[in-house]
């Protein structure tokens, strides 16, 4: 084993997404950093605990504890390199009243022995290992970052040292993300409706860290949704119904929004995502823009818009406007016709059109009370 080697460290952090509720209080589930766990790890002569269950913490907080080492030999030995993994994770040694620090700068898993003076100012001095005397203690800090985490997330280190009978050392660590709240369903998915339709929704909301908690009122909602929302007891634990409806006369745009609903729990809020495919009043294609493409000299061409109603109502054209126009307005005309509920816009470009870009804006205004304006936008070239 090369013992002038770097030495690097870190932590590979696996996820696990775990659905199982926390059915505890607060001080219940922060559990002591530490302590220590049977999922594997087997235990050696430096560590006694080399897995430690890290608690239950809040989804995006930092998770934090240590594993405790002993040289358990009579001669000086030395930690000469950790195997690498995700830099999601940190992890840092003290011993002998030093602290060693893994950074990614010059480069990955660089190790440095950091200090720090009377006034707070710090030092740090690129280092080859961590020294460790005979029958001296230490311990290795851990760090889970648990943003975006739901669950439990793991993670290990794979620690070299030079002492004979325990060359490798591997330390596990464990900790748990839970939501302040718990919304049942997570996302509300309305699935696809016409901008006419009306759906309803409901879901349930706990908090695993406060059993009772009032919902005090919410923030502006989304166009076309409205909610109400009503408290029930089991026990001394509160789960909340928010009922709701979305539309009719939804723009197709919004496609749903998201509530904030306010509590009296630390200025916390709870938050409703509702996500709908909302097919609006008209289908048209090819849509907003219109490719006119290669123009042949002396040809001209055509091309078609068709609008159509997502309902039996009789569309028609009241005014159609052309805008912005590369070429002499004469070149261009656009007519209407009706092929069974089908609007139909036929632009046509003049053969006698120059050799140069054709481009406009096409304005058509609509007896639909819900869509009255439709604009779109064509080009090509002559050549």
């Amino acid at each position: 084993m090369n013992h002038r080697a770097l030495t690097r460290v870190t932590l590979a952090a696996v996820l696990a997404v775990s659905g199982t509720a926390v059915a505890q209080d607060l001080h219940e589930l922060k559990s002591v950093p530490g302590t220590p766990v049977q999922d594997g790890a087997v235990p050696n002569g430096w560590v006694e605990a080399p897995s430690i269950d890290l608690g239950t913490h809040l989804e995006g907080e930092v998770a934090r504890g240590k594993w405790t080492f002993k040289n358990p030999t009579d001669k000086a030995q030395s930690i000469n390199s950790f195997q690498p993994s995700c830099t999601c994770s940190k992890v840092a040694v003290r011993v002998g009243g030093k602290t060693y620090r893994i950074e990614n700068q010059p480069k990955p898993h660089t190790l440095y022995r950091v200090a720090t003076d009377d006034k707070g100012v710090e030092s740090k001095e690129m280092v080859e290992s961590v020294p460790i005397g005979p029958g001296e203690s230490g311990e290795i800090d851990v760090e889970l970052d648990l943003r975006g985490v739901s669950g439990t997330k793991e993670a290990s280190a794979i620690v070299h040292t030079t002492d004979e009978k325990n060359l490798v050392l591997t330390l596990k660590a464990k900790a748990t993300a839970t939501q302040f709240f718990q919304v049942v369903p997570p996302e509300i998915n309305l699935n696809k409706m016409n901008w006419q339709d009306k759906r309803d929704f409901a879901v349930r909301i706990t908090s695993p860290l406060q059993k009772d908690f009032e919902i005090t009122g919410h923030d502006a909602l989304p166009d076309k949704m409205e909610i109400s929302y009503k408290k029930e007891m089991n026990g001394d634990a509160a789960t909340w119904l928010v009922e709701g409806t979305y539309g009719p006369g939804i723009d197709p745009r919004a496609g749903g929004g998201m509530l904030n609903l306010k509590t009296n729990v630390q200025d916390k809020f709870v938050q409703l995502r509702v996500i709908a495919w909302v097919e609006g009043p008209l289908t048209i294609k090819p849509g907003a823009f219109v490719p006119l493409g290669r123009i042949a000299a002396g040809q001209g061409s055509k091309k078609e818009i068709e609008i159509e109603p997502t309902d039996a109502f009789d569309l028609q054209v009241e005014k159609i406007e052309m805008n912005n126009l590369t070429i002499d307005a004469k070149l261009v005309t656009v007519t209407p016709h009706k092929d069974g509920k089908v609007l139909k816009i036929l632009i046509e470009v003049s053969p006698d059109a120059p050799k140069r870009l054709v481009r406009g804006d096409l304005v058509v205004h609509l007896n639909h009370p819900a869509a009255r304006v439709q604009e779109f936008q064509f080009n090509g070239f002559v050549r």
